[in-house]
């Protein structure tokens, strides 16, 4: 299979060491890789505290940006990933138009990519950011729509996201990244929404509060047809010591039981 596809914003599936995991699903993913936090000036993590400019109100924020792996892999070698990303973050909200266009064209030579190839296509929006893309009107074609999944109706998209009230269509799955607040976990449970968990290590009994743990690290498929309804996407906390122990005291890590 042809590796690589030209494209504007999106980043190919092989670019992400978690998304490749779906190839072994015959599922492409390609990601949109924006700067996390407000690292280019705009913050696209409403949920979580600043790096740059102090959040207001931040009692009840999730402290992720520090120990986001947008830090790692290809931003942390190479400094052009990490502009790359600032320049995509503040086109998106400097030239919205243009901004969804190329989305737009992406999303269509992507799809055509893996028809290409007999695969399954998915896109998750979200690679570092929790932009809520349902509410995000977009025109094509001289015709407006309330969002980009009423242009690809038949397309899988999925994302993590902090915020535990989201509303969107079937075809976009969203699981609710748990960083320690019990209102949002509890208000994800009981919409039904599954809800991704950082442990130390996986519950040996795979439960967790009443719910199924299912192994989050073996695909990043967050789907409800790969992981289930109603369960808890278990992760395991990957960084050092010192990250590991921050994490386990802003309720952000389940220690080891």
């Amino acid at each position: 299979m042809r590796k690589s596809v030209s494209l504007k914003l999106l980043s190919a599936p092989e670019s992400n060491h978690k998304m490749v995991k779906n190839i072994k699903l015959d599922v492409l993913t390609f990601s949109l890789n924006f700067a996390h936090s407000d690292l280019s000036g705009y913050n696209v993590c409403p949920f979580a505290k600043r790096l740059i400019k102090p959040s207001k109100n931040s009692a009840n924020l999730s402290n992720c940006s520090d120990l986001c792996v947008g830090y790692r892999g290809g931003a942390q070698r190479y400094p052009a990933v990490m502009k790359s990303r600032i320049r995509k973050t503040k086109m998106y909200f400097e030239n919205r138009s243009l901004f969804m266009r190329w989305l737009i064209s992406d999303i269509e030579k992507a799809i055509d990519f893996a028809l290409e190839h007999g695969k399954i296509v998915s896109f998750r929006l979200n690679a570092y950011s929790d932009i809520k893309w349902e509410n995000i009107p977009v025109t094509f074609n001289n015709i407006q729509y309330n969002n980009l999944f009423e242009i690809f109706p038949d397309i899988i998209f999925y994302d993590y996201s902090k915020n535990p009230s989201r509303k969107h269509p079937k075809q976009y799955s969203t699981t609710y990244s748990y960083y320690g607040n019990e209102d949002g976990f509890n208000s994800a449970k009981n919409s039904g929404r599954n809800i991704a968990v950082v442990f130390e290590e996986l519950p040996a009994d795979r439960k967790f509060r009443g719910l199924k743990v299912v192994d989050g690290d073996q695909t990043d498929l967050r789907t409800p047809e790969n992981d289930g309804s109603g369960v808890i996407v278990g992760l395991k906390f990957k960084g050092s010591k010192k990250g590991l122990a921050e994490g386990i005291k802003e309720g952000f890590v389940i220690p080891r039981a």
